[in-house]
């Protein structure tokens, strides 16, 4: 599209039922097609970040007042970001993994599971992590190279976090797949051939 505008925009604003309705619908009124969206609610906080491709020059300011006009999403923040035409390759190449860790809620959880993954140059796709009384649990889907021991991997997160009682569950998407009835989407992992 000749004089399209892509856009990474977030909104976080206090939870109302109906916001991702509106905040898709000015979007789509702003001329804007939805290419990839996840939205949350945290702590009663909606939290919403997509990716969209405008087929005008449309300004960030344009998209951002389009949004403010949303009545009842009391004062959202807003970002909108300029991004490439075209999706970038992804941050790391492999196989897709599905991480799960379950056990006692201590500050620095997420700081050395992640730290972890990081020395054995896993990405990681996705995360999200959940507290309910002294209790944590991390979901999370990685992207893992080919030459890492993911059994090396499960056995150091569970003697890093030993304290917090932890339970690690990592398997290879194919196998969550197989083992659950939710399939796990596909990341474009793999280097091209």
């Amino acid at each position: 599209m000749k004089n399209a505008t892509r856009y990474a925009i977030t909104v976080i604003c206090e939870d109302r039922v109906g916001l991702v309705g509106r905040f898709t619908g000015a979007i789509t009124r702003l001329g804007g097609n939805i290419e990839v969206l996840d939205q949350n609610v945290r702590l009663g906080y909606f939290v919403i970040t997509l990716m969209a491709t405008f087929n005008t020059a449309i300004t960030p300011e344009t998209v951002r007042n389009g949004l403010l006009e949303i009545d009842d999403a009391g004062t959202p923040a807003i970002s909108v970001l300029p991004r490439r035409d075209a999706a970038i390759p992804p941050a790391g190449h492999g196989a897709p993994f599905v991480l799960a860790v379950a056990g006692i809620d201590v500050p620095g959880n997420f700081s050395m599971l992640t730290t972890c993954l990081a020395r054995y140059h896993i990405n990681v796709e996705s995360l999200a992590c959940r507290t309910h009384g002294d209790r944590f649990t991390i979901i999370g889907e990685l992207t893992v190279p080919r030459d890492v021991d993911t059994k090396a991997v499960r056995l150091e997160l569970s003697e890093l976090l030993a304290d917090r009682e932890v339970k690690v569950s990592l398997m290879h998407s194919d196998i969550f797949d197989a083992t659950n009835r939710i399939p796990m989407p596909k990341h474009q992992t793999e280097t091209p051939s």
